[in-house]
């Protein structure tokens, strides 16, 4: 009976054993050490690697302070712009040119006498007409004197107003006309020739027929000619010429 016991409880034992292995997770069997691994799995000895830095954040050696940047300089005030080029006057119409200085010319003996025997506006006329010339201007005009042969050459204004004046004191009637042509379709043209200077300025020239009577015995006289005129960059008369040909009296039939 004891005998059954101590193998029932040996039995017991046992079962408990057994349960207790089954339920503890076997330990891990370490393999052994290979004396020699195959080439493909040789291992290399660790190496020491220097950590990397990512390239944004690479130190650079210290480099010597940068020399203090020169005090401000105040930039030059800007240049002024340039004004505007002045718009270039249109050229003189020669037509008109001739017209002026023809008009002006007669108008030298549209003036009257007072009940006194006084020239009533002839000193204004004369500054009209002096209006056209240049300071230095030059001027071929014909003769005043009968015993005179040539023209006479004038050097300055002051000697062609002397002149201007004594045609307005001693003609009168004055009828400088301006020659004109007709031809096919057209019928009493006036002509004037015109042309650049290479001095600046333009000259022009046209024909007349010149006509005045003397203011001391209103005789009248008459002849073709011509009328040359140079102006120069500012509009004046700076060279005239004057040329009457063939001058003859006129008288009444």
């Amino acid at each position: 009976m004891r005998r059954l016991i101590v193998i029932f409880v040996s039995i017991l034992i046992a079962l408990l054993a057994l349960e207790f292995q089954a339920q503890t997770p076997p330990a891990q069997t370490q393999k052994p050490p290979q004396t020699q691994a195959s080439p493909a799995q040789t291992q290399k000895p660790p190496q020491t690697q220097a950590p990397q830095t990512p390239p944004a954040q690479i130190q650079k050696p210290p480099q010597a302070p940068a020399p203090p940047a020169p005090p401000a300089q105040t930039p030059p005030p800007a240049p002024a712009p340039a004004p505007a080029a002045a718009a270039k006057p249109p050229a003189p119409d020669p037509l008109q040119l001739a017209e002026d200085w023809m008009v002006r010319w007669n108008n030298l003996s549209n003036y009257s006498l007072s009940f006194e025997g006084k020239e009533v506006g002839r000193e204004e006329l004369v500054n009209k007409m002096m209006e056209l010339y240049a300071p230095d201007v030059i001027a071929e005009v014909p003769p005043h004197d009968d015993d005179q042969i040539g023209p006479v050459i004038l050097r300055g204004s002051a000697l062609v107003q002397k002149w201007v004046d004594k045609v307005s004191r001693t003609q009168v009637r004055l009828l400088y006309i301006q020659r004109r042509q007709t031809k096919k379709q057209f019928e009493g043209t006036k002509l004037v020739y015109a042309t650049p200077l290479p001095w600046g300025g333009m000259g022009i020239s046209f024909e007349i027929i010149a006509a005045w009577s003397r203011r001391e015995d209103r005789r009248k006289f008459t002849g073709p000619g011509s009328v040359f005129l140079q102006y120069n960059a500012a509009g004046k008369i700076d060279r005239l010429r004057l040329y009457v040909a063939e001058i003859a009296q006129v008288t009444p039939l």
